[in-house]
């Protein structure tokens, strides 16, 4: 037992001229968290595949394009065009184109005629103005005609009479009506008359 105390102690003390050798326990982990493992992903041929493409050859998924419905228009139905109806413009006619107009197949006497009215017979004028025939007075007797022709109204042949205002026939004193009339229509000093023609009426 003695010899056994010693062997220990001599043991001891050759121990402490070394340096004490310290294993260092690897650090605790908590429970429950593993190590992570370095797994290695060797590629497949699929893979390799997608990776060796460019991305321009990527299949492009194709899109069907919806069609959009064309929007219906419907127009206002188009209302009838009334028609035109030019009317030309008329120059006005003047007094003696009136008085003219009324004389159809005028024939001229030159020199003028003379004619006998046998018997009392009506002097007439045309007012251009009102288109109205007015009676100057009543003449006999011997009386110049300067053109026959016919009357629109009624068709009646007549004889074309110059008549100095208040100054032939002996009808010196004629209505002022008709004077102012004659006036009104522009003729102050003699006008166009006629006669109608009659058995009363017969050249000389």
């Amino acid at each position: 037992m003695r010899q056994i105390t010693l062997v220990l102690l001599l043991f001891l003390l050759a121990s402490c001229g070394q340096p004490l050798v310290t294993t260092t326990p690897p650090p605790s982990r908590p429970l429950g968290q593993r190590t992570p493992r370095t797994t290695s992903i060797v590629p497949t041929h699929a893979t390799a595949a997608v990776e060796e493409k460019t991305p321009t050859e990527l299949p492009v998924p194709s899109v069907e394009p919806t069609a959009v419905p064309t929007p219906t228009i419907v127009l206002p139905t188009p209302s009838p065009t009334p028609a035109v109806i030019i009317t030309p413009q008329t120059v006005p006619q003047t007094n003696e184109q009136r008085w003219r107009a009324q004389e159809l197949n005028r024939q001229v006497f030159d020199p003028p005629r003379l004619y006998v009215a046998q018997g009392p017979v009506s002097l007439l004028w045309f007012d251009p103005v009102t288109g109205q025939t007015l009676e100057i007075g009543t003449l006999i007797g011997t009386f110049p005609v300067q053109a026959q022709f016919t009357l629109r109204e009624g068709n009646h042949p007549a004889f074309e009479v110059a008549y100095r205002i208040n100054g032939d026939f002996g009808l010196t004193a004629i209505s002022d009506a008709v004077k102012q009339r004659m006036n009104a229509a522009g003729y102050t000093e003699s006008v166009e008359a006629f006669v109608l023609q009659s058995d009363a009426i017969q050249p000389k």
